[in-house]
């Protein structure tokens, strides 16, 4: 591990409505739970647990620091305002670093494909994995730029990740489903407009239109 990624906490007595006065001062409601120990709430310093949040996101392991204790944890759910988009609360989950559990792994495309006329489609975002929370990848990466032809596909197990260490938890047949197509992009044909012409109406063709019944009684007049 080349960074050991370090979160200071308070212990938390304040709870419900009043947590609004922690977030007035630049603490972030929190709590810790998990590995059959009591659970505990606690503030985090709002920027230290972005930033950091930013780095690791929720395969990353934290260690947590509140007073003399240090535990190892992984960000569980993040709550944030519907509204301001901002973070309202965190919820962090104990792990035994040598127990391995499973955890859902982002899919991200990077760099450009510059196939004329086709877009890369990817069929799921995410995938779950088992590894020790040590092992767990950050995310998996798919080079956008390997898609030469329209219709080129790539699978979950074209995926590189240390096989060694990481289990996608899937079904042994899902590992040949394209999770990435380089599909063709059809253009929408707009319609032609109608001449003028072609939609006038003239009193003729209205008498027409009429029904039998009604033509009848315009002749009675």
């Amino acid at each position: 591990m080349s960074n050991k990624h370090i979160l200071k906490a308070q212990a938390r007595e304040i709870k419900g409505k009043q947590v609004k006065k922690l977030r007035r001062k630049g603490l972030l409601p929190a709590g810790v739970s998990g590995l059959n120990l009591p659970s505990a709430d606690i503030t985090l310093n709002f920027v230290d647990f972005g930033k950091l949040f930013d780095q690791v996101g929720e395969t990353g392991v934290i260690y947590l620091q509140t007073g003399d204790q240090e535990e190892p944890v992984l960000v569980e759910e993040v709550q944030l305002d519907p509204i301001k988009n901002q973070l309202l609360h965190v919820s962090l989950k104990r792990v035994n670093l040598k127990e391995k559990i499973t955890a859902e792994v982002q899919i991200e495309l990077v760099g450009e494909n510059d196939v004329t006329g086709a877009v890369l489609v990817l069929t799921r975002d995410s995938i779950e994995v088992e590894a020790l929370p040590t092992d767990l990848p950050e995310k998996f990466e798919i080079d956008a730029t390997q898609f030469t032809e329209i219709g080129q596909t790539l699978t979950l197990a074209d995926l590189k990740y240390d096989k060694d260490k990481v289990t996608l938890a899937v079904e042994a047949e899902e590992l040949a489903k394209p999770i990435a197509i380089l599909q063709e992009v059809k253009e929408e044909v707009e319609p032609e407009p109608v001449a003028a012409a072609e939609v006038e109406v003239t009193e003729e063709s209205k008498a027409a239109e009429k029904p039998v019944e009604a033509q009848k009684e315009d002749k009675k007049d």
